[in-house]
């Protein structure tokens, strides 16, 4: 069986948009990465558009991209067309040997988890108080029923009064 397509191809704001001479149109959004990966090498193989061009009209930016994702559809699975996740831009603050530091802290010292995170920060290591935290309690070493250490202390005046200020009347002095 023979048959012969004459279809119009664009990219519109990062979704794939094919036009038949009719004027029917099928879209595919950006969100389908997968079929836009399939599309753009079933034009690629069938018709002489320069892959770089190819590649950049469907939002990659160079030829080699088409050529990954080439592979990756006529070798490949379909886990290899999926999108993946970017790592993080930065290195983790969280390390065995600042695991090691808070634990070692916590057992030489009785510093709460905001006096351990200064003394970190004041040796060079820069993190948080509530990071301390995760690691005290991921080993088991939270202080759990001991009185919370607040970082501004409250004086005793502005505590509350469990009872009313207001005298009983049996209590109340006759003038």
């Amino acid at each position: 069986m023979q048959i012969t397509l004459h279809v119009n191809v664009q990219v519109k704001d990062g979704a794939l948009v094919l036009t038949a001479p009719s004027g029917k149109t099928v879209s595919f959004s950006k969100e389908q990465a997968v079929q836009q990966k399939i599309s753009m090498i079933i034009l690629g193989e069938l018709c002489g558009l320069p892959k770089r061009q190819l590649a950049v009209g469907f939002g990659f930016k160079t030829r080699k991209s088409y050529y990954d994702i080439r592979n990756a559809v006529l070798n490949g699975s379909l886990a290899d067309l999926l999108p993946k996740r970017p790592a993080p831009r930065t290195p983790p603050k969280r390390t065995r040997e600042v695991d090691a530091q808070i634990i070692r802290l916590r057992f030489e010292t009785d510093l709460n988890m905001y006096e351990i995170a200064d003394t970190l920060t004041h040796m060079g290591v820069n993190i948080s108080a509530r990071l301390v935290a995760r690691v005290l309690a991921d080993y088991g070493l939270a202080k759990k029923n001991e009185a919370h250490w607040h970082p501004f202390p409250r004086d005793s005046s502005s505590k509350r009064r469990l009872k009313s200020s207001i005298v009983p009347a049996n209590r109340a002095h006759a003038s």
